[in-house]
């Protein structure tokens, strides 16, 4: 498994299935080379990529580093992908990129991209303080203030009031969090909601 937990990569704010896919083909054939230095550039082009188009605020204090990141999924690939029994195969490559960002698997990864974008977009606007964008996606999709994220956590957007703890980038609470806090509950969000945190 992936290391640390806390150590979940960010998606794109609009994650492209297609680019994942060529992602994973790129790790197979990186990974046929054999060249543990070559797992580390890929690691580092896709997380310094990952950075830009996902645009998480690092700030002091957090417990997320780029460097940090690239150093974790490099081991991680390079123990997955080049140990004695792996074959370099798609699926690996697949597990390797979806356990980066926090899922069990490349089919929840998929899922996840294909189904709860809205949710991601929530649960940015949580962490931001962006009450208003939060309302309009509650007005659009009620059901959003129930819903459970479709990563291993498992927490509601009432969780991500609090810093979650799992998602370091995500771990900021803003200055109206009584007024999200409010709107969620008011929403219809589960206060006995629980989430694997």
């Amino acid at each position: 498994m992936f290391p640390n937990p806390q150590g979940a990569l960010p998606l794109p704010l609009r994650p492209d299935l297609e680019q994942y896919k060529k992602l994973a083909k790129e790790l197979v054939k990186v990974s046929k080379a054999g060249n543990p230095d070559g797992l580390r550039e890929w690691a580092s082009e896709w997380i310094g990529n990952l950075a830009r188009l996902s645009g998480p605020k690092i700030t002091p204090g957090l417990p997320v580093r780029i460097q940090t990141w690239i150093d974790e999924v490099s081991e991680f690939a390079i123990r997955r992908m080049l140990s004695d029994e792996r074959t370099c195969a798609l699926a690996d490559a697949q597990f390797v990129i979806a356990r980066s960002h926090g899922f069990m698997s490349w089919p929840r990864l998929v899922k996840h991209i294909k189904s709860v974008a809205q949710f991601e977009a929530a649960a940015d606007a949580i962490v931001s303080g962006d009450v208003e964008t939060l309302r309009r996606f509650l007005r659009e999709n009620p059901a959003l203030a129930q819903q459970h994220s479709t990563r291993e956590h498992r927490a509601t957007l009432l969780h991500y009031r609090s810093a979650n703890g799992v998602e370091g980038y995500r771990q900021k609470t803003p200055k109206n969090i009584v007024e999200i806090a409010e709107l969620l509950l008011k929403s219809g969000a589960d206060i006995e909601a629980e989430g694997d945190v």
